[in-house]
């Protein structure tokens, strides 16, 4: 017979420290440990400046070893396994958030025979995104589902870059003449995104300019990509919605576009898409494929972090796209937090450089 699980509004004082929590050596009752797991579940952040992750109301220092020790203990005077098997997977839930978006937790001896380390997959989370209104835009609110991060699915993180280049697209209106200039009240700007992720970008972009979108990503990215496209309906709201689209595309194989017109798009954006030394090459390859030709109202925009280990890549990308003979419009650099944190729960501040590029 399994324990009833306690739903609480509780929450442990903010001064709160790891001591004040049950201890084992206490032999708290299943009922306790379970609702002091309930009160230290996290929820996911996303990047708001005024946002402070965790929020638990306890101290973070110690929490990782006090969560780990659950997972460690027998739990052999609580007589109910059902019990014990959510308590396991609560404590495991609680550490996992703790580890960030970076795919595990290491480090953190168990004490269990053979068993040196806690390896957590992350777990899925929505998370949602909030673009502030401008004079020419309304404020939209996107909820994306983020499935269980792997190290092999990047693309089912949604990245910092992702959210500055949405928040940042109402402000480049006078670069990118086809969100602001309809050739007529019924055409729509055809916009692609490559790499999209979770979607983040080109969802904005149809939220708030009313645009049709294609996003696309590697196969494996794409049905979660589809989900979110699925239910963006529900789960965005504020703005208009243009026609979207999901599709597979890699650059490494690309489909011959050029003799299609229905394949060749106004606007071209991709954000934080370089993560290989081949990726430049291929982006910008899968750039020429898609972006219309003789056209100077083309706009790509590309929105990268300026991590060390990439800057490579970077400069790599800006010398094939002069080569295309495509320059620079409009270009800066901003600054926000990421969550590809620490298990001592620290935002990662990153850089970013944003650009908008045309035809020369």
């Amino acid at each position: 017979m399994g324990i009833p699980i306690i739903n609480t509004d509780a929450k442990p004082s903010c001064d709160a420290s790891v001591l004040d929590l049950p201890q084992l050596y206490k032999r708290p009752t299943a009922a306790e440990l379970l609702a002091t797991l309930i009160q230290l579940r996290r929820k996911p952040s996303s990047w708001d400046d005024t946002e402070v992750s965790g929020q638990s109301g306890v101290d973070e220092e110690g929490l990782p070893s006090y969560l780990t020790s659950i997972i460690a203990s027998s739990l052999a005077w609580i007589v109910d396994d059902d019990a014990k098997e959510q308590i396991w997977e609560a404590a495991s839930a609680r550490l996992s958030e703790r580890s960030g978006r970076s795919g595990s937790l290491k480090g953190f001896n168990t004490g269990k025979s053979g068993v040196s380390d806690v390896d957590v997959a992350i777990p899925s989370a929505a998370r949602t995104f909030l673009i502030p209104a401008t004079a020419a835009t309304n404020a939209v609110s996107i909820t994306l589902h983020e499935p269980s991060l792997t190290a092999d699915n990047l693309g089912h993180k949604t990245w910092l870059a992702s959210f500055l280049l949405a928040k940042r697209l109402p402000s480049l209106g006078s670069h990118i003449p086809v969100l602001n200039n309809r050739r007529s009240p019924t055409s729509k700007p055809r916009v692609i995104e490559l790499g999209a992720g979770t979607g983040l970008v080109g969802l904005a972009v149809a939220a708030l300019f009313d645009a049709d979108v294609h996003l696309t990503d590697l196969p494996a990215i794409v049905p979660n990509l589809r989900f979110n496209v699925d239910t963006s309906l529900s789960n965005t709201s504020g703005g208009a919605k243009g026609r979207i689209s999901v599709g597979a595309l890699d650059w490494s194989d690309l489909p011959c576009y050029e003799a299609k017109p229905e394949m060749q798009y106004d606007l071209v954006v991709a954000a934080d898409p370089l993560y290989s030394p081949q990726h430049p090459a291929w982006l910008v390859a899968a750039i020429e494929c898609v972006l219309k030709k003789q056209d100077q109202a083309a706009r790509v925009v590309i929105e990268l972090p300026l991590r060390e280990a990439y800057m490579p890549e970077a400069e790599n990308f800006k010398t094939r796209m002069k080569a295309l003979g495509l320059l620079i419009e409009a270009e800066g650099l901003e600054t926000g937090f990421d969550d590809w944190e620490s298990a001592q729960n620290g935002r990662m501040e990153v850089e970013c450089w944003w650009a908008v590029w045309r035809w020369a």
